[in-house]
């Protein structure tokens, strides 16, 4: 009887300590970059700064992040891979490979191609199954040129609405990093509508580098907390979930030395029978 009391309170103890394991928010984060010449010192900083944007976003602990690159508007118009989802540092060096001789920018077909939804599309990001999918889209010029022979979603061209429902379709953030009235009016009500805000793309083309740096400091505040708020928005996310609950160190060690003390009675039982 007395054994039994003991291993009940071993299991009641060990349970009572268990408790889950929040993992941090998984986030896919696409940037998706004008390539026309007047975007080389962005394209710059962007470079230069993914280091300090990432050191934020995930210094809390809170959101895992992996980074993928987009660039389109260049000579040919249609929207390419420049990186897979990576790491801050592979990206930097993709980055380099930006271009700036575009004149043509279907911002609207490029983030469909950011989505892994154009038809036929066969350079594909590789998102992760449970990561929120965020798309920043970087330009100077509202989406112009979003015409069939540059990509089609669902055997159309991608119009503003279009876009709209594949956001929605892929519960996917947007956010912008925009100039001027003509380009935040084509964006900003696709941003508002899938959980972004506007941001000014004046502060990140700036040549101080005090300047661009305040800026990436509070964009990548801004984007921690509008990934913490999606998941307070999208409990049942499965970017949101929780791990399973798995024993704390202690717990472990609890009950070993239950299980220890439990055999090294029974063997000295045996051996005095």
């Amino acid at each position: 009887m007395k054994l039994k009391r003991f291993f009940s309170a071993l299991v009641l103890s060990a349970a009572a300590a268990i408790t889950p394991a929040h993992s941090a928010i998984l986030s896919d984060i696409i940037f998706v970059v004008d390539e026309s010449g007047s975007m080389g010192n962005v394209q710059t900083n962007l470079r230069n700064n993914i280091g300090l944007f990432a050191s934020i976003l995930t210094g809390t602990g809170q959101v895992n992040a992996q980074y993928g690159l987009v660039g389109y508007g260049d000579n040919s118009a249609v929207p390419r891979l420049v990186t897979d989802l990576t790491d801050p540092a592979n990206f930097a060096t993709a980055a380099q490979g930006l271009r700036t001789n575009g004149f043509i920018e279907p911002g609207y077909t490029a983030t469909a191609f950011a989505l892994n939804e154009l038809d036929g599309q066969t350079d594909l990001f590789s998102f992760r199954s449970n990561a929120v999918k965020n798309i920043i889209i970087l330009t100077d010029e509202p989406s112009n040129g979003d015409f069939a022979s540059r990509g089609t979603s669902g055997g159309v061209a991608v119009s503003n609405s279009v876009l709209d429902q594949l956001l929605t379709d892929n519960n996917a953030l947007y956010n912008g990093v925009l100039r001027g009235s003509t380009t935040i009016n084509s964006f900003s009500s696709l941003i508002t509508n899938h959980g972004g805000n506007v941001f000014d793309l004046n502060l990140f083309n700036s040549t101080d580098q005090a300047v661009v740096q305040q800026f990436v400091t509070d964009f990548a505040n801004a984007k921690l907390q509008e990934t913490l708020d999606f998941c307070q928005l999208n409990p049942t996310n499965p970017a949101c979930q929780p791990s399973a609950s798995v024993p704390e160190p202690s717990s472990l060690a609890l009950i070993g030395l239950g299980l220890l003390g439990i055999f090294t009675r029974y063997r000295r039982r045996s051996m005095t029978a």
